[in-house]
């Protein structure tokens, strides 16, 4: 195709496992304004895909191949402001992710796939404008049906930008299919109060209906809903039709958002507390810093008060008119957070999180980007939050491994979080009672400012704690120490959350004849056997099936369910304490909508004796009639060949202890474990972060593990075993650098998952940069070789090296 004269070339990315981006040209009618990051249409193939326009590019760069118009643009302007931008392109280069799918990460899920753009008047526009008939006030009307009756050389996106710049006309995107943006009638007078007191007055007798609908306009503050207007006022719906016949009120359209429900209903209502001079100083350092980039380890131990240090400083940051975002791990622990959140801000607080439904996401992605709400609260994918003139931000947790996110596009957003403040030249808070390895070897190392909480408030003890040897216990799960623990709790009204980090029945169901195993056929891992539904399970690929009746090795019909899980903890407590009230949550227990809420609103307001959970329960939750915590099988995870597995053991235990005994009485942690005395565990008992860092960091500083060093993993996949081991080599070989080292060749440690056979490699250095060369070598290697049927995923700053 021949390249119009005055058409631009530029590059495209999409959203896709792709790293390059693609060369397309801009028709000139498309042109103009802000394009970089805007998403267009292209043709790929035969078919039609939105992409990213991630830059511009010349004409000596397309290589004299075939250069294809762009089909249409969504965008007058990037729905991503500048600085969220450049912090997505900065983490698909860091991460070496491919950067359609790094955009659309930091897009809202709603707007995927088709999408129209739709066009409200904000402002006041000149009549002579062509624009101006085809925009009554507060109604959306489609960017088409502009195109469509302008000639074919007018500029539309050039004037729709100029116009949005200016104030004039908002421009916003809403998915053709899917959810719809939610309308509403609004009234409002249309005259003086003073004028309809006075029509009031003459439509007493008359028409008593009308002088409600007119008395109630008159005295309220603002415009109302057609729905309240009536329902309040008793009138029907002929009576405010004859009044805007009159033209003494007018009705008009407005937006209404979807926000995923908001409830304040998990932790009872508490005054503002005094803060503790530990707090003081940590909130005076914060707030000398409100108008610079500065980043804080803010190390507390459970129950110290961060939350109030983090609600103190984001109220300054919105005195001064700026916005605010707030990480949280996971989706569990968001309910909490907002409950905290919302009654000290009512109604600047939104969400942002996958268990939202699409419009509701979409929805509150644009009333941040508004500004219509200054605080985000979210877990991973909010660090791309839309927030304008943003102020300060939070990562509550910091240390949790969920911020990684383990699929295509892969990123850390505690990493980004941090990268993001940088930009935008404001504080960022890392609040952990166990902060990562990372964070605490920057704080030491001076990279980080340490502030430290290290008391309870009010002088509230840390929780006592016993140790129980899992191997001399009576029952075969529950030790009598936990047992007569939840007894004694229960008969005071008051509660306990036990924790064991396994979902199931138990790890596999087992032949009592021949041992035989049922075993995932696309994984070669065991089923994980679910006593609910009678199923076996796969939990990395969800592949399942019905459990075993007769084994169909031997044919014989008993059974063994091996190991602990978390169903078969709850039946045992069901045997040994029918009377206890046990609430269970896992990832089974909250698959529905809201599931996360109903289950801590239930548990607050007393309604279970016992919150039986996997990590889920360990994190950030603040009950005050919690006195005892218990820990089954506590040294479970030290078993993975993970270089991380004691640092995530030692976390969990200190996180879920310190739910115990934050009220007035006093709390006490039972920990059963196979070995009590193994130093990690003894450190987590006695809530000594000091002793764990001591102990750890010189484990790490040998192997240069990080923070002493930094990692990438590559891993190769695919269906033929051979095929993907010779990839693999072919993309390595003859890579090496003077102060990296890069391992053999070797099968993952699950070397099948979901069919996909799984060789991987891991290079450490001192040096990022070192890090990235390798990486973009062994990129091309693999892509100049081009390995069909085989991925290659490379993983920077891995979490997991399973």
């Amino acid at each position: 195709m021949t390249i119009e004269k005055n058409s631009r070339l530029i590059e495209v990315v999409l959203n896709r496992p792709l790293w390059q981006s693609f060369t397309y040209s801009i028709p000139p009618g498309l042109d103009g304004g802000n394009l970089v990051g805007c998403r267009v249409a292209v043709p790929l193939g035969t078919g039609r895909l939105i992409g990213y326009v991630w830059g511009y590019t010349t004409a000596d760069k397309t290589n004299a191949l075939e250069v294809k118009d762009v089909l249409g643009r969504l965008d007058a302007n990037p729905l991503l402001p500048g600085s969220v931008l450049e912090l997505t392109r900065w983490a698909a280069d860091y991460y070496q992710a491919p950067p359609g799918m790094m955009m659309a990460a930091a897009h809202p899920p709603g707007i995927s796939g088709k999408a129209e753009r739709v066009v409200t008047l904000t402002g006041k526009i000149d009549p002579a404008h062509p624009f101006s008939t085809f925009l009554p006030a507060s109604k959306s009307i489609p960017v088409k049906l502009l195109r469509d009756s302008m000639s074919s050389d007018y500029p539309l996106e050039r004037e729709l930008s100029v116009l949005e710049k200016s104030g004039v006309l908002r421009t916003i995107w809403k998915p053709v299919s899917g959810p719809k943006p939610v309308m509403e009638r609004i009234i409002e007078a249309a005259v003086e109060d003073s004028t309809l007191t006075r029509r009031a007055d003459a439509l007493k007798r008359t028409a008593p209906r009308q002088a409600e609908i007119l008395l109630y306009l008159a005295t309220c503050e603002g415009p109302v809903t057609r729905r309240q207007l009536i329902r309040t006022t008793g009138a029907t719906a002929s009576s405010l039709s004859g009044l805007i016949q009159k033209g003494i009120v007018k009705e008009s359209y407005r937006r209404r958002y979807r926000e995923s429900l908001i409830r304040s209903d998990i932790e009872k209502e508490k005054n503002i507390p005094v803060l503790s001079e530990a707090q003081e100083h940590a909130f005076g350092v914060i707030t000398k810093s409100l108008d610079q980039n500065e980043v804080f380890v803010l190390h507390g131990v459970t129950g110290s008060g961060k939350t109030e240090v983090y609600l103190r400083a984001i109220s300054e940051v919105i005195s001064k008119g700026r916005t605010a975002l707030v990480l949280v791990p996971e989706i569990s622990l968001t309910p909490l957070t907002v409950s905290r959140f919302s009654r000290r801000f009512p109604g600047l607080v939104t969400v942002l999180h996958s268990g939202m439904t699409a419009g509701e996401r979409l929805d509150s992605w644009n009333l941040a980007k508004l500004g219509e709400r200054r605080i985000v609260i979210g877990p991973r994918s909010a660090v791309f939050a839309p927030l304008p003139d943003l102020g300060i931000i939070v990562v509550d947790e910091e240390h949790d491994s969920s911020y990684k996110q383990n699929e295509l596009p892969r990123y850390n957003s505690r990493d980004v979080a941090v990268v993001r403040g940088r930009m935008e030249r404001i504080p960022v808070i890392l609040g952990s009672a166990s902060p990562s390895m990372e964070s605490y070897g920057n704080a030491n190392s001076g990279r980080y400012r340490l502030l430290e909480l290290d008391s309870r408030i009010d002088g509230i003890p840390m929780p006592s704690t016993v140790l129980v040897d899992e191997g001399s216990m009576h029952h075969p799960l529950i030790s009598d120490e936990l047992l007569k623990g939840i007894g004694r709790r229960t008969a005071k009204r008051e509660q306990s959350i036990v924790l064991i980090n396994r979902r199931g029945f138990s790890p596999t169901q087992m032949c009592r004849n021949c041992g035989y195993r049922e075993e995932c056929p696309n994984c070669g891992v065991t089923l994980t056997y679910h006593r609910k539904g009678q199923v076996l399970r796969c939990h990395y690929c969800n592949h399942w099936k019905a459990a075993m009746v007769r084994c169909p090795q031997c044919g014989f019909d008993e059974f063994a369910h091996m190991g602990p899980g978390i169903q078969k903890v709850e039946e045992y407590f069901s045997k040994l304490l029918p009377e206890t009230r046990v609430i269970r949550m896992d990832a089974d227990t909250t698959r529905g909508k809201d599931a996360h809420w109903d289950i801590l609103s239930r548990f607050a307001h007393g309604e279970g004796d016992v919150l039986l959970g996997t990590q889920m329960v360990a994190k950030g939750h603040d009950f005050p009639g919690v006195t005892l915590v218990g820990v089954i099988s506590a040294d479970m995870g030290l078993a993975f060949p993970d270089f991380r597995a004691a640092e995530r053991t030692f976390q969990l235990i200190l996180q879920v202890a310190g739910r115990a005994g934050r009220g007035k009485i006093p709390g006490e942690v039972i920990i059963q474990t196979h070995n009590p005395e193994n130093p990690l565990i003894k450190a987590a008992a006695n809530h000594d972060f000091a002793d764990f860092w001591k102990r750890e960091s010189g484990v790490r500083k040998t192997f240069g593990y990080p923070p002493y060093g930094y990692l990438v993993r590559f891993v190769w996949s695919g269906l033929d075993k051979g095929r993907i081991h010779k990839a693999a080599n072919a993309s390595v070989r003859g890579v090496s650098r003077n102060d990296a080292s890069i391992s053999d060749v070797l099968e993952a440690a699950f070397p099948r998952i979901n069919r996909r056979w799984r060789w991987s490699v891991i290079a450490k250095s001192p040096s990022r940069k070192t890090l990235a060369g390798i990486s973009r070598e062994v990129m091309k290697r693999f892509e100049s070789a081009f390995h069909k049927g085989v991925r290659l995923e490379i993983d920077v700053d891995p979490y997991h090296l399973l």
